[in-house]
């Protein structure tokens, strides 16, 4: 038989899922496993390490069942997982404390402190390329320091998700590089453990339990024997070393030229645009920057949780119950959403319309961000909700790609686009209108497995580099949605609006 499959494992917030292709990139079976989130005290977020590595374990033996692929034939496999949070681990995989994942918000008195701090552009962003945040290890590594000091001498490896689950398969511990500079523990242009950043954040001893770093399409270990027996895999497949889960994101959605904007609508906002040459000049406000498997590029994102999670929001805790209110009954999500866009189909929009800041998770933009209407009248009705819903997650990408055009002035051209966006013709085309570009509308629907299996086919010998496994293994557009010069200077001026009023919110110094 020959190797000529690779499997992808993607761990997000809530799902872990697994999933088997070939070097073409054809999906021959999913499958996932449920993750339970923790919160024991408020601003906690936390994981149970051995259900979390349950989770993989099922998620892997179940797509090797109902691919009825040999596992002989599968060539190597990957790891992708949310980024930031962090897993502390013992040398035998056991783990000291429950996971942490990036949501958590408990540290963040130690970033108010750092960002304040006079010396923290020269000594860290100048370094890392990105903004300190409070689910990131520096701070969450300060706060067990005050708060769980023991950790310390328990622990034998800090570790992200997605290296702690290719701990588990393969028995060596390893820290990827997308993860090493996405967490700001690394230097972004060496890829090296700098141990001032360590310093600066006051956690200087914790730098010794860093594992060796690995590159994305590096073969980072092995099957061992007991992975074999838990899950079906072959004793000694290869496991590469993989990628954060925005990077998986913008491989999967065909990220491989340069200045070319991609967006990626879920939960979070995520624009991102790679570059050969990284800004590290103190008025560089890009969110994050880490280094991208292709062609010695870098990869430079800003986003925040506030994406299609602010319609879902208003689905779920308006539409759905004014519905349920009327006598419609337990209208099924479909439903609801299928209503919301019969409203605003043939909806003439106003530059007086209401706005709606999109902050339904909180935002550092201004002091105390939160979500809200602003500008009802008594002649505004659900419709005019309705599409300033729909119209705030448009401003939340303009607003992060104004940072990125900011950053990269040959920022130009058609647009990638994929996500849950993409599943509204009337939303892609206010897309379109907003952002001012061509959207070329990428489907990538399980981005994470196909984004690090891309990287496994690469350490498998399957192609000879990460950018030519793109080319193959992911789909070309499926359409192009041009924007309508008919409401470009509706949308600048209403996006004027947004950002006069985020202004506004935003006391003066």
């Amino acid at each position: 038989m020959t190797n000529r499959y690779v499997l992808g494992i993607d761990n997000g917030g809530t799902v872990t899922k697994a999933a088997i292709y070939d070097a073409e990139g054809k999906v021959y079976a999913l499958s996932q496993a449920h993750l339970e989130s923790l919160n024991p005290r408020p601003l906690f977020t936390e994981r149970d390490i051995d259900q979390f590595w349950e989770a993989n374990v099922t998620a892997i033996k179940n797509v090797l069942l109902e691919s009825e692929i040999d596992p002989s034939e599968i060539a190597a496999l990957a790891v992708t997982g949310h980024g930031n949070g962090i897993y502390l681990a013992r040398k035998d995989g056991s783990a000291p404390r429950p996971g942490v994942i990036s949501t958590d918000a408990r540290a963040q008195s130690y970033v108010d402190k750092w960002l304040a701090d006079p010396e923290y552009d020269d000594r860290v962003r100048a370094k890392t390329g990105s903004t300190v945040w409070a689910g990131q290890p520096p701070a969450l590594l300060a706060w067990f320091d005050d708060n769980e000091p023991d950790l310390f001498d328990d622990t034998d490896y800090i570790l992200s998700a997605k290296d702690y689950i290719r701990f588990r398969l393969t028995g060596e511990a390893k820290m990827e590089v997308t993860d090493s500079c996405g967490v700001g523990l690394s230097n972004v242009v060496t890829k090296e453990l700098d141990q001032d950043l360590f310093d600066f954040y006051g956690i200087s001893r914790w730098s010794e339990k860093i594992p060796p770093f690995c590159e994305s399409a590096e073969i980072a270990g092995y099957i061992t024997e007991e992975t074999a027996a838990l899950t079906g895999l072959n004793v000694g497949t290869p496991v590469a070393g993989g990628v954060m889960d925005v990077a998986a994101g913008a491989l999967a959605a065909g990220l491989v030229e340069e200045h070319e904007l991609t967006v990626i609508t879920g939960t979070w906002s995520i624009n991102e645009v790679l570059s050969r040459d990284v800004n590290l000049d103190s008025d560089n406000k890009v969110w994050l920057t880490m280094p991208y498997p292709v062609d010695n590029t870098y990869l430079f994102l800003d986003g925040s949780p506030n994406g299609v999670s602010n319609l879902d929001w208003y689905l779920k805790s308006v539409v759905r119950k004014a519905l349920q209110a009327f006598g419609h009954g337990d209208v099924p999500d479909g439903e609801v959403f299928a209503a919301c866009e019969r409203m605003i189909h043939d909806f003439v929009p106003d530059i007086e319309d209401p706005i709606f800041l999109p902050y339904i998770n909180g935002t550092d933009i201004y002091p105390d961000g939160r979500a809200g209407f602003f500008g009802l009248t008594g002649y505004h009705d659900i419709r005019h909700q309705v599409r300033a819903v729909y119209e705030g997650v448009i401003f939340s990408h303009m607003y992060h790609i104004e940072q990125l055009r900011a950053h990269d002035e040959k920022l130009t051209g058609h647009v990638r686009f994929t996500g849950g966006a993409a599943n509204s013709t009337i939303w892609l085309q206010m897309f379109a209108d907003g952002i001012g570009k061509p959207l070329d509308i990428v489907d990538a629907t399980e981005s994470g497995t196909l984004g690090t299996a891309i990287c496994s086919a690469v350490a498998a010998g399957l192609h000879p580099d990460v950018g030519t496994a793109v080319r193959a293994m992911t789909a070309a557009p499926r359409a192009t949605v041009e924007p309508n010069p008919e409401f470009a200077d509706l949308f600048a001026k209403r996006y004027e609006r947004f950002i006069s009023l985020i202004n506004d919110l935003t006391p003066t110094k």
